[in-house]
């Protein structure tokens, strides 16, 4: 805000100090395309922030609707169309548009210190707003004809000479006002880190610019581009710009709206699915006991329960509204494989890693299912209820390990069980490695790094 602030006015001092570098250049046409971009760009951000009062119902942006209406009406009806129809060179037309500009940004200034509360009643406050829009257009254009002669001459189309104390005044006083919006678009900025508020500041900053241009040379309707001209181009520019990264957010908002909501069905069709028929057949193999082969009852416990795990976590990573850091996705599994079995863990974890820096969701998945799979192990075959589980970073790689202090085994002379051939697979597969080291009577360690 300040490079801009500070790049519009050595701008204005060097053109005031050397005239002759020629910014006052240019045809009719070119202003009557200014001024239709112009009108184009306030009804848009008009038609933007209207959506945003429909979706919220806030007050500011009531205000802010309003004023991008009073701007937008008095382009068209106060400077576009009289420069069409050639009824720029009559006085009282030329005060409307003078006036326009003024309520317009009396309007915008106030708009950025109306504070954001809902209102109580928003269709009636639209129709109030609608009916005080038409009531300022109807009196910009209104007033100035009632009073005539009474009026100060004003530079028309025709004629290139000042226009007076009193048109220098209306543009210093709508130069003040633009730097009190600046003031307060900025601060609205920062403190609701809403984004198309940081450009209403950045635009707010040109519109100062070109009062304060119009200000040294006050003309109005006149047949040649100015600086002051170029600076009120950027403010709507900036306008356009602004808004098209509103519209930008907002369907970008809305996919992931559509992607959570998605997700939550996914959840919950597992979960009152499969879920429940996992959980059924729990309960069925229980009342086999005695019936049936023990070794075989017991596989297939082990195996439902392994089922039951593994839907659950589907279930919590899919309905989650986003993906956690590495150290509380792990710890919220860990523990939960902890309660389920019964086991006293003891958790050492990375402060970086909380945050979730530098770990890919890929690795952070396997790093999960490892953890998990390991915390199993320890339950069913270690004979120990206590179990450490480290997550540590150490030259650029994660380094887990979870440790038991019981029976052990001889990991040279064992066989792999399908759990230590899936923890090592998933380690494969995420680019690390894992090792397994184990003496009996003294306990086993299962460290993955990747």
């Amino acid at each position: 805000m300040v490079l801009v602030g500070t790049a519009v006015a050595v701008t204005t001092v060097t053109v005031v100090s050397i005239p002759h570098l020629g910014f006052n250049y240019g045809q009719p046409a070119q202003q009557v395309a200014l001024e239709t971009t112009a009108s184009l760009v306030a009804l848009l951000a008009g038609f933007l922030v209207f959506g945003r009062l429909l979706k919220n119902s806030w007050l500011n942006e009531l205000a802010l609707v309003a004023a991008f209406a009073v701007i937008a009406a008095s382009n068209v009806n106060f400077i576009l169309l009289p420069m069409l129809t050639g009824s720029a060179e009559v006085n009282h037309v030329a005060w409307s548009a003078i006036l326009g500009r003024l309520a317009g940004g009396l309007l915008f200034a106030l708009a950025a210190f109306v504070p954001r509360v809902k209102l109580r009643q928003p269709r009636r406050a639209k129709c109030l707003m609608a009916t005080g829009v038409a009531l300022i257009v109807i009196g910009i254009g209104v007033v100035p004809w009632l009073v005539g002669s009474a009026l100060p001459q004003v530079v028309t189309a025709g004629s290139h000479r000042p226009g007076g104390p009193e048109l220098a005044a209306t543009e210093v006083v709508t130069a003040v006002l633009a730097v009190i919006a600046v003031a307060g678009y900025q601060r609205r900025s920062r403190r609701l880190h809403d984004e198309l508020s940081g450009w209403l500041a950045i635009a707010a900053t040109f519109a100062a610019a070109a009062h304060v241009n119009y200000a040294l040379d006050p003309t109005v309707y006149s047949d040649r581009v100015s600086l002051g001209d170029i600076f009120r181009f950027c403010f709507y520019l900036v306008l356009l710009i602004g808004s098209m990264r509103e519209i930008w957010s907002y369907w970008r908002r809305l996919t992931l709206a559509i992607v959570a909501e998605e997700r939550q069905r996914i959840a919950r069709d597992l979960h009152d699915g499969l879920s429940q028929e996992l959980a059924y057949l729990t309960r069925n193999l229980s009342g086999l006991q005695g019936t049936a082969d023990e070794s075989t009852l017991h596989r297939l416990r082990v195996s439902v329960d392994r089922a039951r795990l593994a839907c659950r976590q589907a279930v919590h990573k899919i309905a989650g509204p986003e993906r956690p850091p590495i150290a509380d996705a792990l710890t919220e599994a860990a523990r939960e494989v902890a309660e389920r079995f019964g086991l006293d863990l003891d958790l050492d974890l990375d402060l970086d890693l909380a945050q979730g820096i530098g770990v890919t969701p890929a690795r952070a998945d396997a790093l999960v299912r490892i953890a998990c799979e390991a915390l199993t192990n320890v339950a069913r075959h270690s004979g120990c209820r206590r179990a450490s589980l480290v997550l540590r970073r150490e030259r650029g790689r994660v380094r887990l390990r979870v440790r038991d202090s019981g029976r052990g085994f001889d990991a040279a002379a064992s066989r792999a069980g399908f759990g230590l051939v899936s923890m090592r697979d998933r380690a494969r597969a995420a680019g690390g490695e894992l090792r397994v080291s184990s003496v009996p009577g003294e306990g086993s360690q299962v460290e993955a790094t990747l």
